[in-house]
């Protein structure tokens, strides 16, 4: 599993690793599961999304491709805004599903969908390498599987959740003042909600 948080601003120098994502990040996946209402709320919108696909795109490939797609986002969003965690386990089981889904129903625009894939996961992979703290490894996959599945759509998917994050750390800081500069954002819902207007509305 990967830890993703966005710090609010630039945070203080310290060479002290936590030890909390770490204990975070040896626990199993039905641990990080989401429970109770959570467990409800994400079953009724991962439902919701199901439905809307086929709704919106009828019997086709993309209607299954967003049927998986975005149920996927919705689980991933609400484990990271809780555990600021994504765990492997349910990106790479959405990445396989959701490539052999794409090589099926659209094989002309396979290699479309895997280069943007690449190319949003290597960019989160670089940023994440030269501003320290910044992006995890699981915002790589997770941005991966965004452009697996988006394709020519990845660029708006991207530019909503950069937007989306600039809105909640602008929120946080007005709401608490100073003292939240240092507090880390998680970037996956964002990637999240990126994803699925994208996918409906890009």
């Amino acid at each position: 599993m990967s830890a993703s948080t966005i710090p609010v601003s630039e945070p203080a120098a310290n060479t002290e690793p936590s030890a909390e994502p770490e204990a975070v990040a040896r626990r199993p996946l039905s641990e990080l599961l989401p429970t109770g209402n959570a467990r409800m709320l994400v079953l009724a919108a991962a439902a919701a999304l199901a439905i809307g696909s086929f709704a919106e795109f009828g019997l086709h490939g993309r209607a299954l491709l967003g049927a998986v797609f975005c149920p996927t986002l919705v689980l991933l969003a609400a484990i990271d805004w809780k555990h600021k965690l994504l765990p492997n386990e349910i990106i790479l089981a959405g990445s396989l599903a959701v490539g052999l889904i794409v090589a099926a129903s659209t094989p002309g625009d396979f290699l479309t969908h895997l280069a943007a894939g690449a190319a949003l996961g290597g960019f989160f992979f670089l940023f994440g390498a030269i501003f320290a703290g910044s992006l995890g490894m699981g915002d790589a996959k997770l941005g991966f599987l965004l452009g697996l599945a988006l394709g020519p759509k990845t660029l708006g998917a991207t530019l909503i959740a950069f937007a989306g994050l600039l809105v909640a750390a602008l929120y946080i800081l007005a709401s608490r003042g100073t003292s939240a500069r240092k507090d880390a954002i998680p970037f996956g819902p964002f990637l999240a909600l990126g994803g699925i207007v994208a996918f409906f509305r890009g």
